[in-house]
């Protein structure tokens, strides 16, 4: 496991290497609306660049630590390296298809481009929080901490960040009333559905 958490260090220099003061802003979770609009540029926004590719990973990485971390607590999921390997490529696709799935669907709906925006601030979100997650992880692979303590900050960062979630969603709604249908449509088809079915396929079988 150690060498996963390497590989995640290996990715964060690599993106230092690529683009260090877009990194450096991108780490400045206080000050992310700067990031934004300095960087919402149509090159920058799009997902298949080398940079948002390596956040995206790095993502799918500590989603995955997390997952080996909460067994080390409740059930062994993970024991062997090739489990972890197979959890990663399976967590990988599956965020790859549900991320081209939306951009189909909201291109269907010919809303696409006027939520094309909070879609670079979602992802900005997600970087940032996988980041926090990803340094208590690698502290508590050492330390073992307590798990109470252990699930007490992960709920507490999940609530951030479904704060930010909201903030992000709200003035969509607020300025068209409107879309709430869309919105809807969004969070139950695309953001809770195939994450219950990630854990159905991917997860369940192996407790």
């Amino acid at each position: 496991m150690s060498l996963v958490y390497l590989l995640n260090f290996l990715l964060f220099t690599f993106l230092y290497y690529l683009d260090p003061v877009r990194l450096k802003s991108i780490l400045k979770i206080y000050a992310t609306g700067f990031y934004i609009s300095k960087y919402q540029t149509e090159k920058n926004t799009k997902f298949l660049t080398l940079f948002n590719g390596i956040c995206f990973v790095i993502i799918a990485n500590t989603l995955c630590l997390f997952a080996a971390s909460v067994s080390r607590y409740y059930k062994q999921l993970i024991v062997y390296a090739f489990e972890y390997v197979y959890l990663f490529l399976g967590l990988f696709l599956f965020l790859f298809l549900r991320y081209f799935l939306i951009q189909f669907l909201l291109k269907q709906l010919n809303i696409f481009k006027k939520v094309k925006l909070l879609f670079f601030k979602s992802f900005t979100h997600h970087f940032q929080f996988a980041l926090v997650l990803f340094f208590f992880l690698f502290i508590g692979f050492y330390s073992l901490p307590n798990p109470y303590l252990f699930f007490i900050f992960f709920f507490l960062l999940f609530g951030f960040w479904s704060y930010f979630q909201i903030r992000i969603l709200f003035p969509l709604f607020q300025s068209n009333p409107r879309v709430i249908f869309y919105l809807i449509l969004y969070l139950c088809t695309l953001k809770i559905i195939p994450w219950y079915w990630f854990y159905y396929l991917m997860i369940e079988p192996r407790l």
